[in-house]
């Protein structure tokens, strides 16, 4: 019951954080103007240093293990689990809170839900077809462009430590993909992720923290766990 229901969580992180990038290929909703402050010259640097940085992160080659969190900090409620991510474009193989999520080029990574008290069937590609995994790239860099970038920018951007930035909600936003502020970090040598933060209204806060990065990946590092 326990494994199942932590593949159940990891599903429906992955799922969240599917939508999260989805959301990034859309255009940021735009409020009428109410005399919202210019961002300044050096915001603007921050915010397209940071859009460099992710895209960097998309299409780099490394391996990294971390520690996922999401909790609450209004009722103390945890979930947890060990993520590794693998990617040597165009493929890519994210496990998390016994979810996996991954393609390779233009096909997405399936891997089925189980009936109610069966284990899950083995994970297998989709078919060809899709949009590229440059393609795929472009698209959530566009989409964040036009959360950070532009005269009226949803998210101030602000350059912290070394390879990190702080991203700040300007305005109230429902379908706002980094929550009210954020923070993320990238490995100088390879590019990776190393932290991710994201602050959700009503205290939820998610928390990825990477402690080891290896820029050799391999084949098997590609190859979904068995189930």
């Amino acid at each position: 019951m326990r494994a199942r229901r932590a593949r159940l969580l990891g599903r429906l992180v992955v799922v969240g954080w599917a939508a999260l990038l989805a959301a990034l290929a859309v255009d940021a909703v735009r409020e009428p103007d109410h005399e919202r402050p210019t961002p300044s010259s050096a915001a603007g640097e921050a915010a397209a240093s940071f859009v460099d940085a992710w895209e960097r992160s998309r299409l780099a080659t490394f391996v990294t293990v971390g520690t996922y969190r999401r909790h609450s900090e209004v009722t103390g409620a945890e979930i947890a689990s060990e993520d590794v991510l693998a990617q040597r474009p165009p493929r890519r193989l994210h496990r998390q809170l016994g979810g996996v999520d991954g393609r390779d080029d233009d096909r997405l990574l399936v891997c089925p839900a189980p009936p109610p008290g069966q284990d899950p069937a083995p994970c297998h590609l989709g078919p060809p077809g899709g949009p590229t995994y440059e393609e795929s790239v472009a698209r959530e860099v566009a989409g964040l462009e036009d959360l950070v970038l532009g005269d009226d920018p949803l998210y101030a951007v602000t350059a912290g430590d070394p390879g990190c930035y702080e991203l700040d909600l300007r305005r109230a936003d429902p379908r706002a993909p980094f929550g009210i502020a954020a923070t993320f970090c990238f490995d100088d040598e390879t590019g990776a992720p190393t932290l991710r933060r994201v602050q959700h209204p009503e205290g939820v806060v998610e928390e990825l923290v990477v402690t080891t990065v290896r820029a050799e990946v391999t084949d098997a590092d590609l190859e979904p766990p068995e189930p």
